[in-house]
């Protein structure tokens, strides 16, 4: 399988620097194209938050090419688990550390997918986003590490409710902010046509999976770039004060 590309990323109405940060590699590996996407969503004063997110994007580029490239074979799911913890945990560790050097919070979310021919392979922290576009609609495959998401699961706070509430954006877990990290990690399949759509949350809180989908969905390739910079636009017209960032992966 082959795999189209598109990013977009925006610093938003309100903050001064973006703290998002976001790759998409492509590569052959044994004659079979693979695929990258990463997104990261930093959090701290001034430039803390766009250093823990641009740190850990550039550990996982350089995992993707100075470690993965020396598999035996394109997939290894057992070996790539063992690798993802070994760097999340690392780089936990080291920003933990200069946090507090610097008497400094900072932080950063993560979600992270691997394609290879049919299979895709996730892992995730904190409340960036993957979702899937298919033939059946749009789905949301991660779980957001958050207090209200939390409260949902566990029947305490309604759908409705949460979209206003005060701690919409409190995370249960981040990259840099406490001393353990648990990474959601699982596996999926794709078909011809599919989108793999990762996300920070500036993109979808002004506006609705049913917009994402209509603008996605059957669109040309020529013009998902462009309908990506439409949804951010979209996104700042309805006074989004976030950073906005989005990548997808198509799958011919």
């Amino acid at each position: 399988m082959n795999y189209f590309l598109a990013a977009q990323t925006e610093v938003g109405l309100k903050k001064n620097c973006n703290q998002d940060s976001v790759i998409l590699k492509r590569a052959k590996f044994k004659g079979r194209e693979v695929c990258l996407g990463v997104i990261c969503d930093g959090m701290g004063g001034l430039s803390c938050g766009e250093f823990a997110s641009k740190s850990i994007v550039e550990a996982v580029s350089d995992w993707f090419l100075h470690q993965y490239s020396r598999y035996s074979d394109v997939w290894n799911e057992s070996q790539m688990r063992t690798d993802f913890i070994n760097i999340l945990s690392s780089e936990n560790e080291g920003l933990l550390y200069y946090g507090k050097e610097h008497g400094i919070y900072l932080g950063t979310t993560i979600t992270a997918i691997l394609l290879s021919d049919n299979k895709f392979f996730v892992c995730h922290v904190g409340d960036t986003r993957l979702y899937k576009i298919s033939a059946a609609g749009m789905a949301q495959l991660t779980k957001d590490h958050t207090v209200i998401a939390r409260e949902i699961a566990e029947g305490k706070l309604s759908i409705k409710d949460a979209k206003s509430d005060p701690r919409r954006n409190v995370l249960l877990q981040c990259i840099g902010a406490t001393k353990d990290v648990n990474p959601d990690i699982f596996c999926g399949e794709v078909k011809s046509g599919d989108i793999l759509l990762l996300c920070s949350d500036g993109f979808r809180h002004e506006i609705s999976e049913k917009e994402i989908l209509k603008a996605i969905k059957g669109c040309d390739n020529s013009k998902l770039n462009e309908r990506l910079r439409a949804l951010i636009d979209l996104n700042l017209k309805r006074r989004e004060q976030d950073n906005i960032s989005v990548a997808l992966i198509k799958v011919k």
